[in-house]
């Protein structure tokens, strides 16, 4: 499991520092802060408040909630499939740049966009 999440956690990493908003919801994936490696499902936040289970918890957004922070930036996914290498290629516009990414997943290719989108690079033309 560790080899699976390790491209994906630091993706989330760079997605919490890039200013990604976490509003905590039961069903979430997360990582403990304190152990990257230790991944579950947020269940019971056993009395934490949302900040405090941002301080101690990292969100691993799934490929719908990714493509939910797309849609609340109003950008638009323009195209998404395998490229000639058999990596995913996303191609995301949001006023007027054209953000793309490839990843080996979609959640990965979904998650680079996110992050090139909060960082406001835009990643050249279409295709």
């Amino acid at each position: 499991m560790k080899l699976n999440y390790q491209n994906f956690i630091s993706t989330s990493r760079v997605l919490d520092l890039s200013g990604l908003r976490w509003n905590p919801e039961i069903g979430d994936e997360i990582a403990s802060r304190s152990d990257y490696q230790t991944i579950s499902i947020l269940v019971d936040p056993q009395g934490l408040t949302p900040g405090e289970l941002r301080e101690t918890y990292l969100w691993l957004p799934s490929v719908e909630q990714l493509v939910m922070q797309f849609e609340a930036r109003q950008a638009f996914i323009q195209h998404v499939g395998l490229n000639e290498k058999l990596l995913y290629k996303a191609v995301i516009e949001s006023a007027g740049r054209m953000i793309e990414s490839e990843a080996r997943s979609l959640r990965m290719v979904f998650g680079k966009a996110l992050e090139n989108l909060l960082r406001g690079i835009e990643t050249g033309g279409v295709h």
